[in-house]
């Protein structure tokens, strides 16, 4: 199996970089037919069995890494801590894949208080109550 596993890794100075199949980023690995997190699969293979409920966290930030040393057990909240503090994984503003606005857009819209959400609906092409999410900041809250 670690033969055939190393067959998708390209080793840089610090991360094995995963060119397999990938979901989302991550690597992917068949075994029986059953895909499997290539991550989690190096972490089994390397490191010790990971123990129910809990995730493989990547200490270098890096979803495509596979290096043992970068990968460490955590909670599910742990995990999501990760995602939100490091950015470059969490699906929010222009990174989700249906925004239809730019963080630019949203500043544009926060500053004219003086015009209708059914304006500011019209030109930008969203409705009323997207402009009404973003005016509250319930929506684009990590835009100043």
């Amino acid at each position: 199996m670690e033969a055939r596993f190393l067959l998708y890794v390209e080793k840089t100075e610090t991360c094995w970089l995963w060119t397999g199949a990938k979901t989302k980023g991550y690597g992917m690995i068949s075994i029986n037919n059953i895909p499997h997190g290539s991550h989690r699969v190096a972490y089994e293979m390397w490191v010790n069995p990971i123990p129910d409920g809990l995730f493989i966290r990547h200490k270098c930030r890096n979803k495509n890494c596979v290096n043992p040393e970068h990968l460490e057990t955590g909670t599910q909240a742990e995990n999501m801590a990760d995602m939100v503090h490091r950015d470059n994984t969490s699906a929010k503003g222009e990174k989700h894949g249906l925004s239809k606005l730019t963080a630019e857009q949203v500043r544009d819209i926060r500053s004219r208080t003086r015009q209708t959400q059914a304006n500011l609906a019209r030109e930008f092409g969203v409705s009323k109550a997207t402009i009404s999410q973003i005016t509250l900041h319930k929506t684009w809250s990590h835009i100043e």
